[in-house]
């Protein structure tokens, strides 16, 4: 087993380099007082305990930690150790974290602190998240259906807006950078990471950004979801970069799959800068499908300027398909509206059709946009039917059920009186027969005697017991009891 001296993680001995953090990997450590990781359980400035390691990318690592303070989680993103002597990357750092601080939006994580140790390593303190990333969702749920894909579509855009309003470029957009954040009391909400490490257009406009990226050996982006501009490099990234991968992030969303895969990365960047995407499925309807072929344009002037143009004309085909979501800008619907998405009961609760729902919806966003009154098309009305039984009815049928009843217990009853009787009087008849003698003198033997050479002596008591009666079963002496008690 070989061992990554940076994560910790082991492999077999046939992998040589660790998948996460690119470094050489080693044999098992055999000295187990020594930490793999030199930073774990190591304070920065007496304040931030790091306790655990969560990830690594291309310039930091990624960290759980303690504010001892105050007692309280965060995650703190470490710049790599093998960047600590690089004065460059180390200014980019600085200005992207200051950056990234300006911005502060409800789905952008939130940084707090920025510092630099004694020994050289520079952090950046965030809120610490939980939940799981977009690319997980979509591995075991996708694809999404609509409503869904454009609610988590509009979250994500309105960060990336803020960070273009702030000048920044995310530059690295991808559902693995897109966290859906779950609080035990709070609904779901999706949270853009990696705001602050080498992948924006900061405020000076006048230096080669991109060039200077290159130098520092940053990543610019992932190539499935890379600009065409980014995969050529042609010229620095723009906020319609960043908008051309929220197209593809929505395409996957929608179809289950990135427009462009390939066996090796060459060969997406060739195809993201040359070929078209695929079309979308026939259950996409027509406006998505509009927004996302013109986020996906090759050219970045035919495409959104900027990620809240993108977000704009999401927002509106939205409100005209009805589809719920988060982050809506439309006026509630009157009651009168909401009215005719439905149907009323005969107790008076109102049963709201949800597809009809959403098509006042869309008619009433549609007349709100040319400023006209709302009014919307008169619904097919669905009426539920009201069953009418009448109270001197229903008291007639219970009557006559009640006297239905006692005639026929009547009728029972006097069946096993009948019955009983019966069986008395059998009883008797059989009591009496069994008192008579068995036999009886006949007077033809009397008058003519017929001799016999052997004369047969009497029958005496012994030879002939006495027949006695037979006691009755237990059925019937309880038959006799119930009939006492009518008797």
């Amino acid at each position: 087993m070989l061992q990554c001296p940076r994560c910790g993680r082991r492999f077999s001995n046939d992998v040589l380099v660790c998948p996460a953090d690119q470094t050489p990997l080693q044999a098992d450590a055999t000295i187990a007082d020594i930490p793999l990781d030199p930073l774990l359980n190591r304070v920065f400035d007496e304040k931030y305990r790091l306790n655990e390691r969560l990830g690594g990318g291309g310039m930091g690592t990624v960290y759980r930690a303690t504010h001892l303070l105050i007692d309280r989680p965060v995650a703190i993103k470490v710049l790599s150790q093998r960047f600590v002597g690089d004065e460059t990357a180390q200014q980019r750092f600085r200005r992207e974290a200051r950056a990234a601080g300006r911005m502060q939006h409800p789905n952008a994580v939130s940084v707090t602190d920025f510092g630099t140790t004694a020994d050289g390593y520079l952090y950046i303190v965030m809120e610490m998240l939980e939940g799981h990333t977009l690319r997980d969702a979509l591995m075991r749920e996708g694809p999404f259906d609509v409503a869904r894909a454009v609610s988590i579509m509009l979250q994500t855009s309105a960060a990336v807006a803020a960070a273009h309003d702030a000048g920044l470029i995310h530059r690295d957009l991808k559902p693995g950078n897109i966290l859906i954040a779950q609080r035990p009391d709070t609904l779901a909400v999706v949270k853009v990471l990696d705001f602050g490490v080498a992948k924006f257009a900061v405020e000076e406009q006048a230096d080669d950004d991109y060039q200077t990226l290159t130098q520092v050996g940053a990543l610019i982006g992932t190539p499935r979801y890379m600009s065409p501009e980014q995969c050529s490099g042609s010229g620095p990234a723009t906020p319609a970069s960043d908008v051309y991968s929220l197209g593809i992030i929505l395409y996957e969303m929608l179809s289950g799959a990135p427009p462009f895969n390939a066996e090796t990365p060459l060969a997406i960047v060739f195809r993201q800068v040359s070929e078209p995407p695929p079309p979308l499925p026939a259950s996409v309807p027509e406006k998505l499908r509009a927004i996302v072929e013109r986020a996906l344009a090759k050219d970045p002037a035919k495409r959104f300027a900027n990620a809240e143009e993108f977000r704009q004309a999401l927002l509106s085909a939205a409100e005209a398909l009805g589809l719920e979501h988060s982050g809506s800008n439309a006026t509630p619907l009157t009651f009168a509206a909401l009215r005719q998405s439905g149907a009323e009961s005969p107790s008076g609760s109102l049963v709201i059709d949800l597809e009809r729902l959403r098509q006042v919806q869309a008619a009433s966003h549609a007349t709100e946009g040319n400023g006209a009154e709302v009014a919307v098309a008169s619904p097919i009305r669905r009426e539920i039917s009201r069953l009418n039984i009448g109270i001197a009815e229903t008291k007639k049928r219970k009557r006559d059920v009640a006297v239905a009843t006692v005639i026929l217990a009547l009728l029972i009853l006097g069946a096993g009186v009948v019955v009983g009787r019966w069986w008395r009087n059998s009883g008797a008849l059989n009591a009496v027969t069994s008192a008579s003698p068995s036999t009886s003198p006949s007077p033809a033997s009397s008058a003519t005697p017929i001799e016999s050479p052997t004369p047969t002596p009497e029958p005496t008591p012994a030879n002939h017991p006495r027949r006695t009666r037979e006691k009755p079963s237990k059925l019937k002496q309880a038959w006799d009891k119930l009939k006492g008690i009518f008797n």
